[in-house]
């Protein structure tokens, strides 16, 4: 007798327990009835009796169902099945509506092994509403956060042309009369040059924005590669003075790209490394290689490295580390759309004062090898 009141204390005090934890706590039969429950649960099923839930149908009870609820996991496990244990959980997010209140629930459903070839389960139903809508909330902040940044780096890099334009136009209005034709000239060339970075700013703008569907045909893309290279060197005699560049291929490889943008994708990164040596000595290595699938292009410069502090976002929009104010950061988010439309993928390392960018191309059947 003693033992049996020892026993219902126990009971008592585990009862005890779980009904101070704010969120049901069910435990479920084979047959998707109710056998115990918290104060938590009844609250939840908005139930005043305890007995009234007991040999119920949780999915009648808890979720207003006539049948097994579609994102229960119950259905799905094995008796025999030794590797559900209740340390274990399986978890399903669902929306829920009661009594016109919309909710977002987290379950957690813990496999209870009754006997050797029977499964219970102990579900816990935690209302994460509020918790989702604040991260939705962040979220959009986020967003709104990203579009000013955008704005605000696009007013800033119009400016500065826009500005240029403004001075020498004012200048040439108020002298025209008095200078020699050369210094008019000067002053037009100078008006030129800021109409044509502003025109590459827009450029880049949209090339970043436009999602449509990129052309391809068949090129080598060592050929494009090459290109790039001298186009940059032409571009920026001085920044390329001391460079060494070093292409190593094994083919002559060709395959579907577009070879405008994938021309300009090699000019943004070879130019990247150029500003960053500054006039410094200094190697572009290039290395073209296949595997079984994909083609890959490795871009290596040995200019000092990228931070770990920035290396994260050098590919977001109007991201830029160069603290002379020229460009418009958006180099590198080009590069990164530009890979994306040709169903590629972009990663980059730095060690040991060298940053390695890996430009990874899916291969197709139409790729070949002209030497081989």
């Amino acid at each position: 007798m003693e033992n049996i009141e020892k026993v219902a204390e126990k009971a008592r005090e585990l009862e005890a327990i779980y009904d101070v934890v704010q969120d049901p706590l069910v435990l479920i039969d084979s047959d998707f009835n109710i056998q115990r429950a918290n104060l938590a649960t009844i609250l939840f099923a908005k139930n005043n009796k305890y007995d009234e839930l007991l040999d119920k149908k949780c999915y009648e009870v808890l979720y207003q169902r006539t049948d097994v609820c579609p994102y229960c996991p119950k259905i799905n496990v094995k008796s025999k099945d030794k590797n559900q244990t209740s340390s274990a959980p399986i978890t399903r997010e669902i929306f829920f509506r009661s009594e016109d209140k919309k909710q977002t629930l987290l379950l957690e459903f813990y496999p209870y092994p009754k006997q050797e070839d029977l499964f219970w389960m102990v579900e816990k139903i935690s209302d994460v509403t509020k918790q989702r809508d604040k991260e939705e909330e962040s979220f959009r902040m986020r967003n709104l956060a990203s579009l000013g940044i955008l704005i605000s780096g696009i007013a800033h890099e119009l400016n500065n042309p826009l500005t240029g334009i403004s001075l020498t136009l004012q200048n040439l209005k108020a002298n025209w009369q008095n200078q020699p034709p050369e210094q008019i000239e000067k002053r037009l060339d100078m008006i030129k040059n800021d109409i044509s970075r502003a025109a590459i700013i827009v450029s880049d703008i949209i090339s970043f924005a436009k999602t449509d569907k990129v052309k391809v045909t068949l090129g080598d893309i060592v050929e494009t590669i090459n290109r790039a290279k001298d186009t940059v060197i032409r571009l920026y005699p001085h920044l390329s003075k001391n460079i060494n560049w070093r292409i190593t291929c094994d083919h002559e490889y060709q395959f579907p790209f577009h070879p405008g943008k994938m021309e300009r994708l090699f000019m943004n990164l070879f130019r990247n490394s150029l500003q960053a040596f500054d006039y410094r000595p200094g190697e572009i290595a290039i290395e073209i290689r296949k595997t079984k699938n994909w083609l890959h292009i490795i871009v290596e410069d040995n200019a000092g490295g990228i931070p770990d502090a920035i290396i994260q976002k050098i590919f977001d929009p109007f991201f830029t580390s160069n603290k002379s104010g020229t460009g418009t950061g958006l180099g590198l988010s080009i590069c990164h759309s530009i890979v994306k439309e040709h169903d590629g993928n972009i990663s980059v390392k730095s060690v040991e004062q060298k940053t390695r960018f890996t430009i990874s191309f899916p291969l197709t059947n139409d790729i070949t090898e002209p030497n081989s």
